[in-house]
């Protein structure tokens, strides 16, 4: 049976002023299933900040504005406060876009699909995939972004592990986390989100391969994996080499 608990649209931000305008456009255009945007402002200088207060006279949007803290602890925040006022959470973030592609709501189709038995997050088709063998191979995985998340599982499963180096993987373990409550991850069969491939995120200055290797090292050291892991690679080696 569907849940009657209020749905929060979280959303982080700092600077991206042209996305995030363009995002929050989407979004308010597509879907009306929310009760409340909640938007995490972290120390911006481009006028996002601004921007946000102007937002935050709408009814339904909410603005919390705080130092520059990342987007880590700002999920957390929005973690937290969907906790303590007992509402399902729908988190996202500033370079995705909501395109009207049907005719139904998506975040309510989202809501629906979560809250059928049994009760599980769900991501949309562009929003997530699969773990590589670094992790564990096959493990479906959830981004940080266009997730829904069911307030019985945020109640019984922590926000995200700040101490992630760089913040790379912490979705997978989160993920990792609410399947070890037997919470299942529900994929959706359409595209909902578009990414706008921000610059910044393919900086030739980021070595993005090491950090994606230092943190799942230390995904597999936490959960004390790395044997159990190793041994499922080389196995998968010999049964490709044969």
């Amino acid at each position: 049976m569907l849940n009657s608990n209020k749905i929060i649209i979280g959303i982080p931000v700092h600077n991206d002023l042209e996305s995030f305008t363009e995002m929050l456009n989407s979004l308010m255009l597509s879907t009306k299933a929310f009760d409340r945007i909640i938007i995490i402002e972290s120390g911006s200088t481009d006028g996002c900040a601004e921007f946000c207060d102007e937002m935050n006279k709408e009814e339904k949007i909410e603005v919390i504005h705080t130092e520059l803290e990342g987007p880590l602890k700002a999920y957390n925040r929005l973690f937290n406060i969907a906790k303590e006022r007992e509402c399902d959470l729908f988190l996202t973030q500033t370079d995705v876009l909501f395109p009207k592609l049907y005719k139904r709501d998506w975040l309510g189709i989202m809501r629906e699909f979560a809250y059928q038995q049994p009760l599980g997050t769900v991501i949309s088709i562009n929003g997530g995939g699969t773990s590589g063998p670094d992790y564990i191979d096959g493990f479906k995985w959830m981004g940080g972004w266009c997730s829904f998340y069911p307030h019985e599982i945020i109640n019984k499963v922590d926000g995200y592990d700040e101490s992630f180096p760089n913040g790379f993987g912490v979705d997978i373990d989160h993920t990792y986390r609410i399947n070890k409550e037997d919470y299942p991850v529900k994929i959706m069969n359409y595209w909902v989100d578009h990414h706008m491939m921000n610059e910044r995120e393919h900086d030739k200055d980021i070595d993005t391969e090491k950090m994606k290797r230092e943190s799942s090292e230390y995904f597999k050291k936490k959960w004390k994996l790395i044997k159990q892991i190793n041994q499922h690679l080389i196995l998968k080696k010999e049964k490709n080499e044969t």
